[in-house]
């Protein structure tokens, strides 16, 4: 199990599950009469070969079945499976994910239909799964989600860095931040929807944090100072470092007019060449964020 708990929100199964077939590799739903049910913890618990694992779940939280627990439900007794499905429905469980799971046996399907408990099939094995679940969950209940790059807040514009490992996110960021530029996070951002904005802020587990090559985890008001710190910006803009040869060739690779779309709010957003120099690029990101300045009409 993982994940935390949380009841900022309430949100129903269908909300989670449509338009998320794809993503959670969904190959047969059950029990739809039961997709206005609510969900109302970002936690999720797996099937563990354990003795008691049924008498033990956590209500209100969805429950990822692994083949092993449905070869074990489907060898049970009748009696036994009924005693293990009324344990489900006293725990108010949400809906049930069968992973790595093509089809559903007939009794899960009778069940989920009997007592309108969603019960979906996915491609995915419980820990791709769960971590997916967790992603959509926190999206859906939070309005908010976790992206791998580096923020920064330029001029007052809220940046996100993002790009592969070794594109120069960090180090691009410090060198904003020697210019008078402020840092909000480094790996782990956490964004969050206020009504019809983006929020960003370092994920709790690494605040303050800053991941320097060659040397090591950092206390970022230390390494760069505690005016130049702060703990949460605006989102504004997206800014993408892609290694040259991945965009070689692409037109207007420096527009503004392009969009990014996080939880509805669109972002401009910018790909730009990781040049070999990552000293320079954040050059360019102040010069992407001066003309959306312009653009907007800001002074």
């Amino acid at each position: 199990m993982s994940g935390y708990v949380t009841s900022m929100g309430v949100v129903k199964i269908k909300n989670i599950l449509e338009g998320a077939e794809a993503q959670l590799g969904i190959n047969h739903i059950a029990g739809r009469a039961g997709m206005i049910r609510e969900a109302r913890h970002i936690l999720v618990q797996r099937y563990i070969e354990e003795e008691g694992f049924w008498d033990r779940l956590i209500p209100e939280v969805t429950l990822i079945i692994t083949p092993m627990g449905l070869s074990e439900l489907a060898i049970i007794s009748s009696e036994s499976r009924e005693k293990i499905f009324q344990t489900i429905i006293s725990s108010r469980i949400p809906f049930v994910v069968l992973s790595q799971t093509k089809s559903p046996p007939e009794f899960m399907i009778s069940f989920s239909e009997k007592y309108n408990i969603p019960v979906f099939t996915s491609m995915y094995d419980e820990y791709f799964l769960e971590s997916r679940l967790l992603g959509l969950m926190r999206e859906k209940i939070n309005n908010s989600i976790v992206i791998h790059g580096s923020l920064v807040n330029v001029s007052g514009f809220g940046v996100i860095i993002t790009g592969d490992s070794g594109t120069g996110k960090t180090e691009c960021t410090r060198e904003l931040v020697n210019r008078g530029h402020a840092w909000i996070a480094d790996d782990g951002i956490v964004i969050e929807k206020r009504e019809n904005m983006l929020y960003g802020r370092a994920h709790d587990l690494i605040k303050h944090c800053i991941n320097i090559k060659c040397t090591g985890i950092l206390d970022a008001k230390k390494f760069l100072g505690v005016a130049a710190v702060r703990d949460e910006t605006v989102i504004n803009l997206m800014v993408e470092f892609k290694k040259e040869g991945d965009i070689r060739g692409q037109e207007g690779i420096y527009s503004t007019e392009k969009l990014h779309e996080i939880m509805g709010v669109k972002l401009s957003y910018v790909q730009m060449p990781a040049f070999p120099h990552t000293k320079s690029m954040h050059r360019f990101v102040e010069l992407i964020v001066k003309k959306l300045f312009k653009e907007r009409g800001i002074a």
